[in-house]
This record gives structure tokens, C-alpha cells and sequence, in this order.
């Protein structure tokens, strides 16, 4: 290898993880890489309740999305969402504290719509639509 080639790719993984660093932007843990213990899910090396951007991939392809969500204090946080084998969206729901908290969305493989609806600290609430037509009525959700 010459020595231009070798600088050459120095340079390339500098600016690579030195722009990283300065936009503060950090790698995803990997869920397999978490151990879930005692209802949170845990950092092995640390031992200690996970918080950040986690991803999922499928076990026959890893270069495909199986979930994307965040972990803060080792429970789901924010928009948690998975995806089907083709990249087509399965479920889309928000959690706070690990608990189901905002809009849901489930979607068949094809992208239609299976279900839709709203959650409030867990318990369902307002108007829930189902594929097959069932409407269900729950207390109203409070205004966020």
C-alpha cells in the first residue's frame, strides 16, 4: 500500500468521526447488543439502564430495519417504530416512560392501514378504527 493511500484513508476516518463528533451525532445501539433485565433494558458493559437511539435488524438481512426507537433509562421514549422484510412500515406508536402514550398506527404489509387510535399513559382513548370497520369509543384523550 502506498504511503498516499494510507493518508488518504487517515484523512477519510478523521473527517468521518471528527465531524461526528462535532455535530454530536452517536452511533444507534444495537437492541441485540442490550440485555432487558429486571423490566428495563440494560447496557451489559456498564450494568447500567440504557438511554439512547436503539435499532433492530432483521436476523436473515442486517442491512434491513427491523425497529428504530429510544431508550431512556432503559424504557421505550419518543416514537418507537417497526418495519416489515420489504422496508414498508408495520406499526407506528409514541411512548413515554414505557408506556404506549400518543397516536398508534399498524399497517399491513402492503401499506394499508390495519388499525389506528390514541393512548394516554397506557390506557386507550378517543376514536379507534380497525381494518374491518370496528369503531370503538374509549374517554376522551386530554388535550396535549
Amino acid at each position: 500500500m502506498s504511503r498516499f493511500s494510507l493518508v488518504a484513508k487517515l484523512l477519510v476516518c478523521l473527517m468521518f468521526f471528527g465531524t461526528s463528533y462535532l455535530t454530536g451525532q452517536d452511533q444507534r445501539m444495537a437492541m441485540s447488543e442490550l440485555v432487558f433485565q429486571d423490566g428495563r433494558f440494560v447496557n451489559p458493559s456498564s450494568g447500567e439502564p440504557y438511554s439512547g437511539d436503539v435499532i433492530s435488524v432483521f436476523e436473515t438481512d442486517s442491512s434491513k430495519t427491523r425497529e428504530l426507537g429510544t431508550l431512556r433509562d432503559g424504557h421505550w421514549q419518543g416514537l418507537y417504530e417497526t418495519y416489515y422484510f420489504n422496508g414498508q412500515l408495520e406499526s407506528r406508536i409514541n411512548y413515554s416512560d414505557g408506556e404506549f402514550d400518543g397516536p398508534l398506527e399498524r399497517y399491513y404489509f402492503d401499506g394499508k392501514m390495519i388499525a389506528k387510535g390514541t393512548y394516554n399513559q397506557g390506557a386507550r382513548c378517543g376514536e379507534w378504527f380497525d381494518v374491518d370497520g370496528t369503531e370503538d369509543s374509549y374517554p376522551s384523550c386530554p388535550e396535549r
